[in-house]
């Protein structure tokens, strides 16, 4: 689609033949033989008919370049030249009020269409040919979109192709009279409106400082706080649930515990021996501290009880995880008959194939009848 027309001048310079010429190609056929209804069915309405076809091949619109809906006169020039003749160029009167602006007998040069609403599009949008006309520079006819990329309008055998190309960039082309007759509005605020912009401070001044500053700080805290909330919303996902701290504190209460009883209960998932020894049991533990370095785990009898009474132990053998049995094996205190690991009355691997003794668990009693596990 052709979307890079500029805007169309005053439609003074068009002859009324043109412009009725230019409305019946656009309308319905059934409508092009009485040119009264033409020109009511073409007037600013509900659902407009312009463009109702969009891009589709038809002969009810023809594409821009064959019949552009503006005058095709266009001058081809730099940027900046056009900022010159601006300049230069002699201009219609100021004035004060919109009833004072210059008339064009054409219409208004915007197409408005649409259901519901409007809305205004500078340009129409039909499809070009595959192959359009190639336009004439020499006649001022404007070369954009599709005339040039599917066109050798820009062909200049006397310079290098992307010089030839940058040329027809849309912003080198302005309609024959733009200069002369292009709105040029001082403000869009009539006088007397207040707009504040006698209060604004112009950008730099000093007073403006405190405000920027202001800015900049509660932008920081802001920053700052949603810094924090992401980070400390990161670190709990991280942190163990509730249910898992409470799994690993065991409080135990010893009073139903007799003597030489083995008791078990469950911490973190593993069961927990606690044997109330009797006072043989401890001196056996005793007697046998003597021969402790030459154990496979060297440890006294005081190091593995810090009462002498209690033992409390991890019930899993160190060998493969089985679970011993109390009161059995050739030492008297804890048995694994999966392999033959056998234990002593404090815990120690006294034979078999287990490389440790019985793991202890952390622990400390809160009162003579209480112990904490964890």
């Amino acid at each position: 689609s052709d979307l890079s027309h500029p805007p169309p001048p005053p439609c003074s310079l068009l002859p009324p033949a043109t412009m009725l010429s230019r409305l019946v190609s656009r309308t319905a056929p059934a409508l092009r033989s009485t040119p009264g209804q033409t020109a009511v069915f073409q007037a600013r309405c509900f659902a407009h008919p312009i463009n109702t076809h969009l891009m589709r091949d038809n002969d009810e619109i023809s594409p821009s370049s064959e019949k552009p809906m503006y005058r095709n006169e266009f001058t081809m020039k730099s940027p900046k030249e056009h900022q010159e003749d601006v300049a230069k160029a002699v201009k219609h009167p100021a004035v004060h009020d919109t009833s004072e602006l210059i008339q064009s007998h054409a219409g208004d040069p915007h197409q408005y269409y649409g259901i519901g609403e409007w809305r205004f599009a500078h340009y129409d949008t039909v499809r070009e040919p595959t192959f359009p006309r190639k336009p004439d520079i020499s006649k001022g006819e404007l070369a954009s979109g599709a005339t040039v990329t599917r066109t050798d309008v820009w062909a200049d055998p006397k310079e290098p192709a992307i010089t030839s190309v940058a040329k027809f960039s849309p912003e080198n082309f302005r309609p024959v009279g733009f200069a002369e007759n292009a709105p040029m509005p001082t403000s869009t605020v009539p006088e007397g409106t207040l707009d504040f912009r006698a209060n604004r401070l112009p950008i730099g001044h000093a007073d403006r400082r405190p405000f920027v500053y202001f800015m900049t700080a509660a932008s920081g805290v802001i920053a700052a706080s949603l810094i924090r909330a992401i980070a400390g919303k990161l670190i709990l996902t991280l942190w163990p649930a509730k249910d898992v701290f409470a799994a690993g504190i065991v409080e135990v209460d010893l009073r139903p515990i007799r003597e030489g009883q083995n008791f078990v209960c469950k911490w973190r998932s593993k069961p927990v021996f606690i044997r109330k020894r009797t006072p043989e049991m401890i001196e056996s533990c005793k007697k046998d501290d003597v021969i402790a370095p030459s154990m496979r785990e060297p440890a006294t009898d005081a190091e593995r009880c810090k009462k002498p009474e209690w033992l409390i132990c991890i019930g899993v053998c160190t060998h493969l995880g089985c679970i011993p049995q109390p009161d059995a094996g050739n030492y008297g205190g804890y048995f694994c008959p999966c392999h033959g690991s056998h234990y002593d009355h404090a815990g120690r691997i006294r034979q078999g194939p287990a490389p440790k003794n019985l793991e202890l668990p952390p622990y400390q009693f809160l009162d003579d009848n209480t112990v904490k596990l964890g």
